[in-house]
């Protein structure tokens, strides 16, 4: 993973999560050749059964409960406003404008694919709220996945000249006419089904997922770096790292992170056999670490994919297949498939939590062993020492439950909405948000593992030769730990830390 490539990001190919998180991140986008021209002919067929009154959900029929209400001719852009207005119901805090502007390209790339009917205004405003850098408040809650109709919504509030957004300089949001005036823009005109084209999807949901797949996968790779702290720490048995030996089971997650893993304990007296392993075999929570990241690899692959189906997919209902001239009512809002990946990312994390949590259990006991309280006493007080407090094992066990007890599913909760019409949604976005909490506190406690082993390795004697990486990450913990602060700042110091480690070893694997 090199340095951010700050090229625009075309519209109309295959996505992956990567581009989300380069757009959320600033970059510009660009529509491929043929996209336009695609959503021309489609918005024809639009024009062609309006003009036959051809009933349509969404284009002259209303929406939900009032799927079978005849929109009045002279009313469409009447409606058009009333479904923005009428969808605009989510609530709480607002999203973070990386995750706004994630928001927008993901709806952006399913309006490319085909299949909405949206109108070109619609789909170039979109655009150009990305690349003249307009972000609408976006509330946190209210969406069952079954289309993120209430966020998406506030989208079309700003689109409309209302609601808010933010713009580069002023620190709070503006008024949504003012913003897009300052920005050179003017408030949309929105067509017959293009509120519809706008909301009906699951971008919000979907944005959040790719976001979350990326951060996970760095902190995964975190989570090897510390794990081979806590081994170089232990004097741990690395035979459980053997290539051959985890190669006999064809899961590349576990191939994958035991090479990481050997990787980080390179050049290390462990590593060399110059220093002896502690035992010929240790507990699970050290001989399993492959096996048990792996998996979160696994399902950190499968996400991904996940994720760029859902990016190269038409999610419209109901669907215009240009080809037949028809429009056809389906399911495809339905993001089953992810919000089950996403549920079984939360679990993974939980296995790995269980894990470290095990493990600064262990090296807690190494370092209570034999100590008197006066020494300890002493150590705590001595200015300049390192001095790891030993209940951060209390710590360590109250994260890992947070992680464990967010690893139970959400998506199962739902209730029907829409007058009963709407009985049964995804709640994917619920998931991602439970998996992104999980995430901070797993964080944490990685934190708290490197910070317990850095303390173990400091009261060896002899000051043993740790590996690169590993070195690395335990000087950078060093250093946290050193400034005078409270264990919760030098927790999240090591927390940022353990990022640009992650990092840093992801360029170094390329």
């Amino acid at each position: 993973m090199s340095g951010p490539d700050k090229g625009p990001v075309g519209i109309g190919g295959q996505l992956r999560p990567s581009d989300v998180a380069r757009v959320a991140d600033g970059a510009p986008v660009r529509v491929d050749p043929g996209v336009r021209e695609r959503l021309a002919a489609e918005r024809a067929v639009v024009e062609e059964a309006l003009a036959g009154g051809v009933p349509v959900y969404g284009l002259n029929r209303g929406l939900g409960p009032l799927r079978d209400s005849q929109i009045p001719d002279d009313r469409e852009e009447e409606f058009q406003r009333f479904v923005i207005a009428s969808h605009a119901a989510a609530i709480g805090p607002p999203l973070p404008k990386r995750m706004a502007r994630a928001a927008i390209l993901v709806r952006l790339a399913t309006l490319s694919r085909g299949g909405s009917g949206a109108s070109l205004g619609l789909f170039n405003a979109l655009v150009e709220l990305l690349n003249r850098d307009v972000i609408p408040v976006i509330p946190a809650d209210g969406t069952i996945s079954a289309g993120d109709l209430s966020q998406l919504a506030a989208i079309g509030q700003v689109l409309l000249g209302e609601g808010s957004a933010w713009i580069p300089g002023p620190d709070s949001p503006l008024p949504g006419a003012q913003a897009l005036r300052a920005r050179g823009l003017a408030p949309l005109r929105l067509g017959p089904k293009d509120a519809l084209a706008l909301v009906a999807a699951n971008a919000v949901s979907i944005a959040a997922a790719a976001l979350l797949q990326q951060r996970a996968a760095r902190a995964a790779l975190g989570a090897d770096l510390v794990a081979a702290l806590s081994f170089d720490a232990l004097g741990a048995n690395l035979s459980p790292l053997d290539s051959a030996a985890l190669a006999a089971r064809p899961l590349q997650g576990q191939q994958t992170s035991g090479r990481r893993l050997r990787a980080a304990l390179a050049g290390g007296d462990l590593a060399q056999g110059k220093r002896p392993p502690s035992s010929i075999q240790d507990p699970i929570s050290l001989r399993t670490v492959p096996q048990v990241h792996g998996a979160l690899l696994d399902q950190l692959a499968a996400l991904e994919t996940a994720v760029a189906a859902e990016l190269a997919s038409s999610p419209d209902n109901p669907y215009l297949d240009a080809s037949r001239r028809a429009f056809v009512s389906n399911g495809n809002f339905s993001i089953v498939g992810l919000a089950i990946s996403l549920e079984a990312l939360r679990v993974a994390f939980a296995h790995v939590a269980i894990l470290a949590e095990r493990r600064v259990a262990l090296q807690i006991k190494r370092l209570r062993s034999g100590v008197e309280l006066a020494a300890q006493m002493a150590a705590a007080a001595a200015p300049g020492t390192f001095s790891v407090p030993f209940i951060l094992a209390q710590t360590a066990s109250a994260e890992a439950a947070r992680i464990t007890q967010a690893a139970a599913p959400v998506t199962l909760a739902g209730s029907p909405v829409g007058d009963g019409v709407e009985d049964h949604s995804s709640l994917a976005y619920s998931a991602a948000q439970l998996a992104d909490h999980a995430l901070d506190h797993l964080e944490r406690l990685l934190a708290i593992e490197a910070l317990v082993a850095v303390g173990v390795i400091a009261s060896e004697q002899g000051s043993p030769v740790l590996g690169g990486q590993v070195g690395a990450l335990a000087e950078e913990t060093r250093a946290a730990a050193d400034a005078s602060a409270s264990t919760a700042e030098t927790v999240d110091r090591v927390v940022a830390a353990l990022r640009t480690a992650a990092q840093n070893a992801a360029d170094d694997d390329q």
